[in-house]
C-alpha cells in the first residue's frame, strides 16, 4: 500500500511490534496480520485503506465538538469484506505515528502515550470478547482517540471536549481493566487535573463529564454503599434526562449485543444479578450524565 503499507521493508501493517505497541493480543495480532496479507493482493482494498488512513492523519489534533461530518465517511461496516470495522482497523494501525507525532508536540509523556495506544488493542479484544472474531465495531470511538483529545490516565480515560454552552470539559470514559477502587479513581482523576492544564493550556477545562449508565440512581440503591460501583457513582451531580440504556447494560456488564437470553447470562457478581433482576422484572437501565467541577475532583458528593 503506496503510504499507508511500504514504510519499511516489510508490511508495516503486519509489524510484530507496532501491533504489541498498539496492544492487540497475541491471537488478534495474528488474525490482523493475516488479513493484511489479504489486503495486499485487493488495489480496492488497498485504496480503502489508504483513503480512511488520510482522512485520519487530517483529523489529528480536532477534537470532539470541532469535527463536522460523519465520523468515517463513506465506511460501510456491512461492505467490508474483511469483517465489521478491519478496513478502519488498519487504517488506524497505518496512522499510530501521526497519533504519536501530535501527542510529542504537546509534551505528552511516553508512558502516557504508551497506554492511550493500548486502547486500540483494547477495542480488538472487546469486540473479540462479544462476537468471537477479528474486528472493530467500536470504530467510530476510535476515531476519538485517533484525534488526541483521549489519554489513558490510570484506571480512567478522559477525553476533551468542547460542548456548546460549556466550553471545554473533560469527559470520563471506564474501560474494562480492573476493580473501580476509589484509590485507583481519586489517582486518575489527580492525574487528569495535572495533565490537561500542562499539556493543552490552550483549553482550559470547566468541569469533569461523565455520561453512563453506571450514573442511574437505580444502580447503586440496588449495590453495596460502601461497593467500588456506588462509591463512583457518588460523586457526580446529575443533571438532564435519562436516556434509554439497556443495550449499555447488556454490553459492558456481559459484553452482549443485539438479541440476549437473559436466562443464559451468568449470575456470579451483584452486578451481573443486579442487571439480570431489573430487565426480567420488566425494569429498565438509563444512561445519566454527571459533573463534577474542577475543583471537586477527588470528593464524594454523598
Amino acid at each position: 500500500m503506496s503510504g499507508v503499507t511500504t514504510r519499511t521493508g516489510s508490511d508495516a501493517l503486519a509489524a510484530p511490534e507496532t501491533l504489541a505497541r498498539l496492544g492487540l493480543r497475541p491471537r488478534d495480532a495474528a488474525d490482523l496480520a493475516a488479513v493484511a496479507d489479504r489486503v495486499r493482493q485487493r488495489r480496492d482494498a488497498r485504496a480503502e485503506v489508504e483513503r480512511l488512513a488520510g482522512w485520519l492523519r487530517e483529523g489529528v489534533g480536532t477534537f470532539p465538538g470541532e469535527q463536522q461530518g460523519p465520523s468515517w465517511p463513506g465506511y460501510e461496516p456491512g461492505a467490508d469484506p474483511f469483517g465489521v470495522g478491519v478496513l478502519p482497523l488498519l487504517a488506524l494501525v497505518a496512522t499510530e505515528p501521526d497519533l504519536v507525532a501530535f501527542h510529542r508536540s504537546h509534551d505528552v509523556p511516553a508512558a502516557v502515550t504508551a497506554a492511550t495506544l493500548r486502547e486500540l488493542g483494547q477495542q480488538v479484544w472487546v469486540h473479540r470478547l462479544t462476537f468471537g472474531t477479528l474486528g472493530l465495531h467500536t470504530y467510530g470511538w476510535l476515531r476519538v482517540t485517533w484525534s488526541g483529545s483521549l489519554y489513558w490516565l490510570g484506571r480512567l480515560q478522559f477525553e476533551l471536549a468542547l460542548v456548546d454552552g460549556q466550553g471545554q470539559v473533560c469527559s470520563t470514559h471506564i474501560p474494562r481493566s480492573g476493580p473501580l477502587t476509589p484509590g485507583a479513581v481519586d489517582d486518575s482523576f489527580a492525574r487528569a487535573a495535572a495533565f490537561f492544564p500542562a499539556h493543552f493550556p490552550d483549553r482550559p477545562l470547566q468541569d469533569f463529564w461523565c455520561s453512563s449508565w453506571l450514573l442511574d440512581p437505580t444502580l447503586a440503591q440496588g449495590l453495596d454503599p460502601a461497593s467500588n460501583m456506588a462509591r463512583f457513582q457518588s460523586r457526580w451531580r446529575l443533571y438532564g434526562e435519562p436516556m434509554p440504556a439497556d443495550e449499555d447494560a447488556l454490553f459492558f456488564t456481559f459484553a452482549s449485543r443485539g438479541e440476549v437470553d437473559l436466562d443464559e447470562l451468568p449470575r456470579e457478581t451483584s452486578l451481573q444479578r443486579l442487571v439480570v433482576d431489573r430487565l426480567r422484572a420488566g425494569g429498565h437501565w438509563s444512561s445519566r450524565t454527571g459533573m463534577v467541577p474542577v475543583g471537586r475532583v477527588g470528593q464524594e458528593l454523598r
